[in-house]
């Protein structure tokens, strides 16, 4: 039966099949050093995209050396500074982190994203795996935070997960959130690893703990859609994120420094479905990417596919008449696919070949 992927294509859709994950991209940190055709880093405290302490009043100052790989394991530790690190608006900041993020290296629409994190015990302590919309607008474009946790005085025994919505630009009064938090029953996520995830599909977005389902969130769940605002995550590409961050309010006298996070792996699977859809297709696209065979497509909505490698060289130039056709010749590598719809739209896209 044809294969009929509903990640690429923005649907308006009714999913009525079974899961297939397919793991699309991928890091278990091995090596010794953050692979950085997969991830970049945030430095500094935000003041050079005219952002205080990233937005949140956050006291720490991000750098590249603050992560770590051994083992097949990151390490982001944060540390005392007593020097101070001075930021673009002359700021001192007494404590360093390292955030990670996939912008302008990979992002992607739908599916399930995971990620094994051994979290952080002490006050002050700001931990998060979450995403952002490439060139988006904040909260107007959204916010998905799949695994957020507060230290306290005591034991990291709460994780939560939430989604932003709101106008651009921001307002107190029209920026709202839905979220929720699940508690550990001993013990706090610090003493070992878990899992966090989000299976994402128009639509809906379901967070989970462990692979036990904790909140589920659709357009419905948000009263002020649609009067005011648009439910804005069936748009965009999205790009992954994980920091440890120091709040606003600090640590106190029993925070230990240095301490740290660990990720075992970060993880995104898309759905491929041999079960029937029901669906009306709003735009045309590609999937998956990245990939090492095959791209499917929608043969009723393009007319011709170009691939190009990065120096503008003409690499494949077809006509359209099936749901997929054959990448296998080209090499490990990015390139620049432009798709030709039967209506004389053109489309420019970035394709990552395994």
């Amino acid at each position: 039966m044809r294969l009929l992927l509903s990640f690429c294509f923005c649907l308006i859709s009714h999913l009525t099949f079974s899961q297939n994950w397919q793991i699309i991209w991928e890091d278990n940190f091995d090596g010794s050093q953050l692979d950085l055709s997969k991830w970049t880093h945030d430095i500094g405290s935000g003041s050079q995209f005219g952002l205080w302490g990233w937005g949140n009043g956050e006291l720490q100052f991000y750098q590249s050396q603050n992560t770590e790989l051994e083992n097949g394991i990151a390490t982001i530790t944060v540390k005392e500074e007593p020097s101070g690190l001075v930021d673009s608006w002359n700021n001192s900041f007494y404590y360093s982190s390292s955030k990670i993020t996939t912008k302008g290296k990979f992002d992607f629409r739908y599916g399930k994203v995971e990620a094994r994190i051994k979290s952080i015990d002490g006050q002050g302590f700001w931990p998060a795996f979450w995403m952002l919309p490439t060139n988006g607008q904040w909260p107007c474009d959204g916010e998905i935070d799949i695994m957020e946790q507060w230290g306290n005085n005591y034991l990291t025994n709460s994780t939560t997960g939430a989604a932003h919505i709101g106008t651009c630009p921001y307002s107190q009064a029209s920026h709202f959130y839905q979220n929720f938090s699940s508690y550990i029953s001993s013990g706090s996520y610090a003493d070992e690893f878990h899992t966090y995830s989000i299976v994402w599909k128009p639509d809906t977005i379901k967070w989970y703990v462990d692979e036990v389902e904790k909140f589920v969130l659709t357009p419905s769940s948000y009263f002020s859609i649609p009067n005011q605002h648009e439910w804005p995550f069936n748009s965009n590409e999205w790009y992954i994120m994980i920091n440890l961050a120091i709040t606003q309010d600090g640590p106190n006298l029993n925070t230990v420094f240095p301490n740290q996070i660990e990720i075992d792996y970060v993880r995104v699977f898309q759905d491929i479905s041999t079960s029937s859809l029901n669906y009306e297709i709003k735009d045309f696209d590609f999937f998956p990417n990245p990939t090492k065979e095959k791209l499917y497509i929608n043969k009723n909505l393009i007319q011709s596919v170009h691939i190009h490698d990065l120096s503008g060289k003409l690499l494949l130039k077809k006509i359209i008449n099936d749901d997929y056709i054959n990448v296998d010749f080209l090499n490990s590598g990015i390139y620049i696919v432009t798709i030709k719809g039967k209506d004389g739209n053109k489309k420019n896209k970035k394709l990552i070949i395994k």
